[in-house]
């Protein structure tokens, strides 16, 4: 099929600036594409690069779309080669159809807490909302004050609640021991990314060695590094973001086939590209944990942060979204 081509850059600043041990993150970049069919139909994918998460760069992207003509069709946009995950999830995202959802259908997600003191503030709040799962970005201030900080959270903790941390890859193996070591036998469900991702023998070690469950993340950016990983004999969770590792359809040919333990997790993408990878999650039976997407108004805008998503997702959120809107309010 033959389309008419369009891309439109945007730049949005966060309500309030994301702290992990990659830094401090205060601005979000990406691309919006628009396709035209010869039928006259309209629809819309979105690029959100993570460069530091090993992903293709944001001038690469842009590079690569304009790389299209006015007109393209489908055998050019395939040709797009792998390492272009964003691009590919992009352009599959316009062109798939939009699956049956279940009306009835309640998927749990999990709520991000912000890093270091903060975190206890903000967990009341999610706790009235009804919250179960948090997650808690940690390896950003000194270990001592940050494991003070988790015995307070646990604390706070009810019983029938689960707490992820997420390292970001910052912990050396000493570090991540004794933190290992603190969360054993605790109710933590799991530890995220807990050693860099060029440092296999840590991770794959610490998975051995300690009861308490790991997952990676900036390890498994790509369906093809996710598959290294499981050839390497990993047995945790993989936490994947579909906005970076391709398309959907071929995450979940992945899924199914590999029976991997995997959570769907945002990479602060707007309301766009968040209702496609919802929309799909309520489609399919790929996990039973809870979704990574409790992420809160990262905008402060409701036209690029789509619906408050709550404890639980449902249709409602998908049938909100329009693409038409978000494409005007750009230049």
């Amino acid at each position: 099929m033959v389309y008419r081509f369009a891309v439109k850059p945007y730049r949005l600043p966060l309500r309030s600036p994301l702290r992990t041990a990659h830094g401090v993150w205060s601005v979000r970049e990406g691309l919006i594409i628009r396709l035209e069919a010869e039928t006259g139909a309209v629809s819309y994918g979105e690029v959100a690069p993570l460069p530091q998460f090993g992903t293709e760069t944001l001038a690469e992207s842009l590079e690569r779309c304009l790389g299209f003509s006015d007109k393209t069709d489908d055998a050019a946009m395939d040709a797009v080669p792998t390492r272009f995950g964003c691009v590919r999830f992009a352009l599959a995202m316009a062109r798939s159809p939009l699956p049956t959802v279940d009306k009835a259908k309640r998927l749990a997600v999990t709520a991000l807490l912000p890093a270091g003191k903060a975190a206890l503030e903000v967990l009341a709040g999610k706790l009235e909302q009804g919250f179960l799962s948090f997650k808690w970005k940690v390896g950003v201030n000194r270990p001592e004050e940050e494991l003070g900080v988790l015995d307070d959270l646990l604390g706070r903790l009810p019983d029938y609640c689960r707490l992820r941390l997420d390292a970001n890859g910052a912990w050396d193996r000493r570090a991540a021991e004794k933190w290992l070591a603190r969360c054993a036998e605790r109710p933590i469900e799991f530890i995220e990314q807990p050693a860099a991702t060029d440092d296999v023998d840590t991770l794959l070690g610490l998975a051995e060695d300690y009861p308490v469950m790991l997952a990676l993340d900036e390890s498994v950016v790509g369906l093809a590094a996710a598959r290294e990983w499981q050839e390497r004999g990993w047995r945790g969770v993989f936490v994947i973001k579909p906005a970076l590792a391709g398309p959907l359809d071929e995450l979940a040919a992945w899924a199914k086939t590999s029976k991997a333990d995997i959570v769907l997790s945002s990479a602060i993408e707007t309301a766009l590209g968040r209702e496609a990878i919802l929309r799909f999650a309520l489609a399919q039976d790929l996990t039973k944990r809870a979704l990574g997407f409790g992420v809160g108004e990262m905008f402060g805008d409701r036209l690029w942060d789509g619906p408050i998503i709550g404890p639980l997702l449902d249709a409602g959120y998908c049938d909100a979204v329009e693409g038409d809107p978000l494409w005007n309010a750009l230049n």
